[in-house]
């Protein structure tokens, strides 16, 4: 007996990577804060339980404003490279704590130009977020909400990655994939396409054209009145339908 427990300790304290092996006897702590200042740059990446708020101002752009249990902020990187912001967690022993905690992440952008989110990453903004062109690439198994004003949003969607978007643009064009959603519904757009493949409601407005292809089961409701232009499916492979709301 005395020998299986020492295995499983073995085993335990080998989970934990590198000089973080404490990490695994380290309590949470209490609620801190770290400020950090990255530097320049237009794409951001995200992922592993990092709640993210993202806030447009150029006075203060390349700060990084960490939040949540002391023993964790040193294990939130935020890394600048090639004009990309990553922030990931690198808490390998969550199984041994509390996953009652937040580590909230506030980062000030001057523009940006891709949003990149996995795991289980959650992101939103503070009022407004202006943009010429926006990608956002949505993998994570959590939700993003956006207020967006500007010119072109491209979202492609996966996994059961959940999106919604506000406010006014010209152009939101995307293709949402496997079991993710997409709620525009109260995004106003000019224009509108989109390509869905999934099996859940997507829903978008738009006051000239609306475009889509449907490839699933999944229903397009499109809401305010009729698009001055039109409001059209090109091909449709599968039984979903484009539905005015």
């Amino acid at each position: 007996m005395k020998q299986i427990l020492i295995f499983i300790v073995l085993v335990f304290l080998s989970s934990c990577k590198g000089d973080r092996r404490d990490d695994c006897i380290t309590r949470l702590g209490d609620d801190g804060s770290d400020v950090r200042q990255v530097g320049d740059f237009s794409r951001l990446y995200v992922e592993d339980r990092i709640k993210l708020v993202i806030e447009q101002d150029r006075a203060r752009a390349g700060e990084v404003v960490l939040s949540g249990p002391e023993n964790l902020l040193s294990q939130v990187l935020t890394e600048v490279s090639d004009g990309e912001l990553r922030l990931t967690n690198n808490n390998t022993c969550n199984f041994v704590r509390s996953f009652d905690y937040t580590l909230a992440v506030k980062v000030f952008v001057d523009k940006l130009s891709r949003l990149e989110v996995e795991s289980i990453a959650e992101v939103s903004v503070e009022d407004t977020l202006v943009i010429d062109f926006l990608e956002i690439r949505h993998t994570a198994l959590s939700d993003i909400d956006l207020t967006l004003g500007g010119d072109e949003v491209f979202i492609r969607s996966r996994n059961s990655a959940s999106t919604r978007l506000r406010g006014k643009i010209k152009t939101l064009k995307g293709s949402i994939e496997e079991v993710s959603s997409l709620d525009a519904g109260e995004l106003i757009c000019e224009n509108v396409l989109i390509d869905t493949h999934t099996k859940l409601e997507t829903y978008v407005r738009a006051t000239k054209l609306i475009y889509v292809n449907i490839y699933n089961s999944g229903n397009i409701f499109y809401l305010i009145d009729e698009p001055a232009e039109y409001a059209a499916v090109g091909e449709r492979a599968g039984s979903g339908q484009l539905l005015k709301k």
